[in-house]
């Protein structure tokens, strides 16, 4: 945010500073949230360039979002991908196996995916810490054993390094180094394979200082569990938690240049913390999550559920949640419904086609991103983060120093705009606020965003872009 915006210098006040925006009020659209749902509002950014010659990234599809899961600890369909299928009454494109890095690569389970009609996704964890991630004989014949598979690959490498609980979190520089040596060795020996970056839905903080960068990275992914408690702790409750307020932090910061994936997703229909059923909670996430992604997260282009049952779990410290949705007529009527939509649809293209695209480039339609979360109103108006100025329309934001905001004291921005050869700019008041982020701390009390935020529709109408208020939507075109 303005960490960035100090970088950029500041533009002559004579040739560029307006006078400031008047701030009209418009009648208020906010729709009251649901019972479940903890956002402080439901304010949708729907911004749609005129042109968007972005390059699709590997495996990405060309419309809509793969479907799949992760099923290898589903006794009650005897782990198998094909009865999943038949189960669920959909048909996934793709199924994930966690690997430990040293393992040797799964080629009958990737066989068995293919078998399957599907195209498989590794999570490949270096579960004895990253000093064992070497350019060597291991990582090589890895990544020469997934091109001889014959058919594309999406590698989740060291996931959920933003927690503590992992053998290779707490050194970011030391993540990141590791991260882009096995980028480089399957660029060298296996091209097709997508690099997949995933991490939990929280902690936030830590997040971006693991990020490798966009050249290192294919696609960005998010682990997302609805549960009535954290950690297995009473006091810690999470029923009231929307999973889609899980999504904001990532998809709002990457979702721009990246494909999202929630790489697994469960809702918990039993708790061992207090030993109660709830198939009613779980199937109202699912309904919300899978419901919801095709309209208000139109990135995410891919989500796996976790159907596994983790009170049998081997490791006693993960026997809390059943997350399973086989065993359940009312949950798998839920997701058979939520994921009827087209848009859960999406297929794999062969290992050639997708080499095609990664030679020679290959561009998507034109797509509309969209920004939830880091927005808020104030008497009838809606402000949203810097950070979608920025990041989403690629305007360049300058503060104005202290003394030049006006008698009235109080912050603006000079909001600029490139136009063909015209250079548009405005300036505006910013707001300082703190938004509920839509989870608490183990203490119960409200996890919030701190945002610094400005005028949406006043801002982008008078750098002359389109924009209308449809329900709880704002929708902006060039």
């Amino acid at each position: 945010m303005y960490l960035r915006i100090g970088q950029l210098l500041l533009l002559s006040a004579v040739l560029f500073l307006s006078p400031s925006l008047p701030v009209p009020k418009y009648e208020s659209v906010l729709a009251a949230p649901d019972a479940n749902d903890s956002s402080e509002n439901q304010w949708t950014l729907r911004y749609t360039p005129s042109e968007d010659r972005v390059t699709r990234a590997k495996l990405e599809p060309e419309t809509g979002a793969y479907l799949g899961a992760y099923v290898l600890q589903d006794d009650f369909i005897g782990q198998s991908m094909d009865r999943f299928n038949e189960t669920t009454g959909r048909t996934h494109a793709s199924f994930f196996k966690y690997v430990g890095y040293g393992k040797p690569f799964p080629v009958q389970w990737v066989r068995d995916v293919v078998k399957a009609g599907a195209f498989p996704h590794i999570a490949w964890e270096p579960n004895e810490g990253l000093d064992k991630v070497k350019d060597d004989g291991y990582l090589r014949r890895f990544a020469r054993q997934a091109k001889a598979s014959g058919v594309p690959i999406l590698l989740r490498f060291a996931s959920e390094m933003n927690g503590n609980w992992t053998a290779y979190s707490g050194n970011p520089e030391l993540y990141k180094e590791k991260w882009r040596l096995v980028h480089d060795v399957f660029e060298q020996e296996a091209p097709d394979t997508a690099m997949l970056w995933s991490v939990l839905a929280m902690p936030e903080k830590p997040m971006a200082d693991y990020y490798p960068g966009d050249d290192y990275v294919d696609w960005v992914g998010v682990n997302i569990y609805s549960v009535r408690y954290h950690n297995g702790d009473r006091n810690y409750a999470a029923h009231q938690e929307d999973p889609l307020d899980l999504l904001n932090a990532v998809y709002n910061r990457y979702s721009r240049t990246k494909p999202i994936a929630v790489s697994e997703f469960g809702a918990s229909h039993y708790s061992a913390t207090d030993g109660k059923t709830d198939v009613a909670f779980a199937a109202a996430k699912l309904k919300r999550f899978y419901g919801s992604l095709e309209q208000l997260y139109p990135r995410v282009k891919a989500v796996y559920y976790f159907d596994v049952n983790n009170t049998t779990a081997f490791n006693p410290a993960r026997r809390v949640n059943d997350y399973s949705i086989t065993g359940q007529q009312t949950l798998l009527d839920t997701y058979k419904e939520a994921t009827a939509s087209d848009y859960y649809g999406a297929r794999a293209a062969s290992a050639s086609d997708i080499a095609v695209k990664v030679n020679h480039g290959d561009t998507r339609r034109r797509e509309s991103y969209t920004f939830r979360g880091k927005l808020f109103e104030s008497n009838g108006v809606v402000y949203a983060d810097t950070s979608f100025f920025i990041d989403y329309l690629g305007l360049r934001l300058t503060r104005l120093p202290q003394g030049n905001n006006g008698s009235d004291g109080k912050e603006r921005v000079i909001v600029e705009r490139k136009k063909g050869h015209e250079t548009i700019a405005v300036t505006t008041e910013v707001m300082r606020r703190s938004v509920e982020a839509g989870y608490n701390n183990s203490q119960g009390a409200a996890i919030r965003r701190k945002l610094q935020a400005i005028a949406v529709l006043e801002t982008v109408r008078a750098l002359g872009y389109e924009a209308a208020v449809v329900d709880t939507d704002i929708r902006i075109e060039e």
